[in-house]
C-alpha cells in the first residue's frame, strides 16, 4: 500500500465544462489475493478509465465488498491500483469489508470516516454505511448516522441541489434502519440511490427515485466484467454500462430514457436540447442527432466531452432518439434511447424499492438475469 487513507483526503473533480456530472462505478471487487483474475481486470479497469476518462468525470466510486475478507492484504493489493488512477476516488463499507468484524482496515486503506458527504456541482452526495455495526451480517444504519444523513439532506434542499446516495445495498435490504432510510428518499426527493451488492446489473424506479447497481467485478455470472458510468445533466440521469475494452462509448445524458424518468424530471417544452457525451481513446471529430427520420449535426460545448443539438419537440408519443459518433481513428459509437413526449403513462409503483426493476436493457447492459447471490445465482 502506497499510503495510507488519512494522507488521501478525497476532492473530487468539478463538472465537466458542459455541467455535467458525471462518475465511474467499479463494482464488487471481492479481492483476494495479487494475480487473480479480478486483480488483472481491475488493473485493465484503470488503466482504461485512466486513458478515456480521466478529463472528464468527476471521481470513481467502489460501493463496497472491496476486499473479500476484509484483509489488509486484500487491500493493499486493491490500493496497488487505485494508486495509479488519475481519478479522484472514494469508497464505502459492505459487507464483506468487515468479515474481521472490525473497520480498522478499512478505515486505514479506504477512507478514515465510515460516512461522509461531497458537493459537485449543483449535486450532494452522501456515501452513507450499510454496517454501522461492524459484523458482516448486521445491515444497520444506526440512529446517529440517520440523524446525520437527514440533516445533510435537510441542508442540500435548501440550497436547491440535486441529491444522490451512495449505499452498498438497497434500502431495503437493511435489516436495522432500512424503513427510515427509504422515509429519507422519499420525503427529500433523493435523486439516485447508486449501489454494489447484488452483483449484477439493475435499475429500479419507483417514479420518485431511481436504484442503480453495477455488476461484481469479482464475483461475476451474468456477463463480462466491466464499469457503469453514471451522468447528471440538470434534471436528467443516464447510466450505461461499459464492457471493458469496448471503446469507444457514447451516452445520451438529456433528455433522460423514457424508463429513467421519475417526478423531477422536467418536460421537453417547445425546443428539445439533446445532449450526449463521447469516451474514447481518441476525441471525437462529428455528432449526428436521429430523431423522426431526420438527421441533425451536433457541436462540441467548450473544451468537454459533451455534444449538444437544438431539435423540434416532436409529436406526443414515444420516439426513439439515436445519437451516433465518429472520432479521430474512423471508429464510431451510438446510443438510443426512448423519448417520451407529452403525456406519461402512470408508473406502477411497488413498496419494496427492489421489485421497481426495469426490464431488460441490454444496449445498457441490463440483462434482467439476476445472477447473484441475492436472487438467483450463486451463493458465494
Amino acid at each position: 500500500m502506497n499510503a495510507r487513507a488519512s494522507k488521501r483526503p478525497f476532492q473530487p473533480n468539478s463538472p465537466d465544462a458542459a455541467g455535467v456530472v458525471s462518475w465511474v462505478h467499479f463494482g464488487d471487487l471481492h479481492m483476494t489475493r495479487a494475480g487473480e483474475r479480478n486483480h488483472l481486470d481491475l488493473a485493465e479497469i484503470v488503466t482504461e478509465v485512466n486513458r478515456a476518462f480521466a478529463d472528464s468525470v468527476s471521481f470513481v466510486f467502489l460501493p463496497g465488498d472491496v476486499a473479500d475478507d476484509g484483509s489488509r492484504a486484500a487491500y493493499a493489493v486493491v490500493r496497488g491500483e487505485l494508486d495509479r488512477l488519475h481519478i479522484p476516488w472514494c469508497a464505502i463499507i459492505g459487507d464483506h469489508d468487515v468479515h474481521e468484524r472490525s473497520f480498522a482496515n478499512f478505515k486505514e486503506a479506504m477512507s478514515e470516516e465510515t460516512h461522509y458527504a461531497f458537493t459537485v456541482g449543483d449535486t450532494r452526495f452522501l456515501a452513507m454505511n450499510a454496517f454501522d455495526v461492524p459484523d458482516p451480517p448486521s445491515f444497520t444504519v444506526s440512529e446517529e448516522q440517520l440523524t446525520w444523513a437527514e440533516n445533510e439532506l435537510i441542508q442540500a434542499t435548501k440550497n436547491g441541489q440535486t441529491k444522490v446516495i451512495l449505499l452498498h445495498c438497497y434500502p431495503s435490504d437493511l435489516k436495522v434502519g432500512g424503513e427510515e432510510v427509504s422515509r429519507l428518499v422519499r420525503d427529500y426527493d433523493v435523486r439516485l440511490v447508486d449501489m454494489g451488492h447484488t452483483h449484477y446489473n439493475e435499475i429500479a424506479n419507483d417514479g420518485r427515485t431511481l436504484y442503480s447497481a453495477t455488476r461484481s467485478t469479482g464475483q461475476i455470472e451474468e456477463g463480462p466484467v466491466g464499469y457503469s458510468v453514471t451522468s447528471i445533466d440538470g434534471n436528467g440521469v443516464s447510466w450505461r454500462f461499459v464492457e471493458l475494452g469496448d471503446l469507444p462509448v457514447a451516452i445520451i445524458t438529456s433528455p433522460s430514457d423514457e424508463r429513467l424518468l421519475t417526478q423531477s424530471t422536467e418536460r421537453p417544452q417547445d425546443a428539445l436540447k439533446v445532449r450526449a457525451k463521447f469516451w474514447g481513446e481518441v476525441e471525437a471529430l462529428e455528432a449526428t442527432a436521429h430523431l423522426d427520420g431526420q438527421t441533425h449535426p451536433m457541436k462540441r460545448v467548450g473544451d468537454s466531452h459533451v455534444w449538444e443539438a437544438d431539435l423540434p419537440t416532436p409529436s406526443d408519443g414515444t420516439h426513439p432518439l439515436q445519437v451516433s459518433f465518429k472520432d479521430a481513428q474512423g471508429r464510431g459509437a451510438s446510443d438510443e434511447i426512448r423519448l417520451a413526449i407529452g403525456q406519461r403513462a402512470e408508473r406502477r409503483s411497488e413498496q419494496r424499492d427492489q421489485d421497481n426493476t426495469l426490464e431488460a436493457w441490454p444496449e445498457h447492459g441490463l440483462l434482467g438475469t439476476q445472477l447473484g447471490p441475492n436472487k438467483n445465482g450463486k451463493k458465494w
